[in-house]
């Protein structure tokens, strides 16, 4: 029942939402939290490194108020009326296929996007394989890729069940890194399955087009994903939740620089 209830709670924030006309931007604040937490093990250069990004979320922040599309200046903006949680429990559904690396990994980073913002399509294709290659495959980080489809994007939720699809056969990485790579090819026309039948086996895609037309049970991993967003207080994709010794953070998602620095930190002794 409570599945039920979360479920239509999503569904309406989705469909019937319009973009929110004013929005506040954190990013400022999101990095000087992250500074100040690391305190006085900062470096020069990392001080510097900070420092720069600061002014550089400063400058795009203001640049973004004065943007009238919900998508500019390196982010997608959730409607304000879309950060409400629901009176009900979260969904209890956490897709094993959206985490990987070591289960013991000191930090725990929380990819929170959606398939449709151009930024982070960007994001993905650029900065998290570096951040896979570095730090995740060396079991210092444990990521989770965690779906947050926003009701300007009508492609969204659906790119999003074609991955979850893939995702239950073994071939979400597969289908992610496809969707992505080929987002101006289908952002106009929704021909996800176009695009994405060239990455998976035949048998596979097969598989993967009737469940996404007939299996209700992927859009539990989407409703999950959801709730975990508006409980982390996202406003934009893509952003990030860096889980490390207990502490939540939220955050604009950082140039692989500033990520790594700030992950070097956490990781210092």
């Amino acid at each position: 029942m409570e599945n039920e209830i979360d479920n239509q709670w999503v569904e309406e924030r989705m469909a019937a939402l319009e973009p929110a006309g004013e929005w506040r931007p954190d990013a400022n604040r999101g990095l000087a939290r992250l500074r100040a937490r690391a305190g006085s093990r900062f470096t020069f250069e990392s001080r510097w490194v900070w420092s720069a990004a600061m002014a550089t979320a400063g400058l795009l922040a203001l640049l973004t108020l004065s943007a009238s599309s919900s998508c500019a200046w390196g982010a997608c903006l959730v409607p304000a009326n879309m950060r409400l949680l629901p009176a009900s429990a979260a969904p209890a559904h956490e897709a094993s296929f959206k985490i990987s690396g070591s289960p013991s990994a000191p930090i725990t980073i929380e990819i929170y996007s959606d398939y449709e913002c151009p930024f982070c399509a960007k994001y993905f294709n650029e900065t998290v394989p570096l951040l896979v290659a570095q730090y995740v495959v060396t079991g210092k980080v444990r990521l989770i890729h965690r779906d947050f489809p926003l009701p300007q994007h009508p492609w969204a939720k659906p790119a999003a069940r074609y991955a979850n699809a893939a995702g239950e056969l073994g071939y979400y990485d597969a289908a992610v890194n496809r969707i992505f790579r080929t987002q101006e090819a289908w952002r106009d026309n929704g021909n996800i399955d176009a695009e994405l039948m060239r990455a998976l086996p035949p048998d596979v895609m097969r598989k993967v087009r009737d469940m996404v037309q007939h299996d209700a049970k992927l859009d539990d991993t989407v409703a999950a994903d959801i709730w975990m967003a508006v409980k982390d207080h996202i406003n934009q994709t893509p952003s990030l939740v860096i889980d490390s010794k207990g502490r939540r953070e939220t955050l604009p998602a950082p140039p692989f620089t500033v990520l790594k620095s700030y992950i070097d930190q956490l990781l210092a002794p």
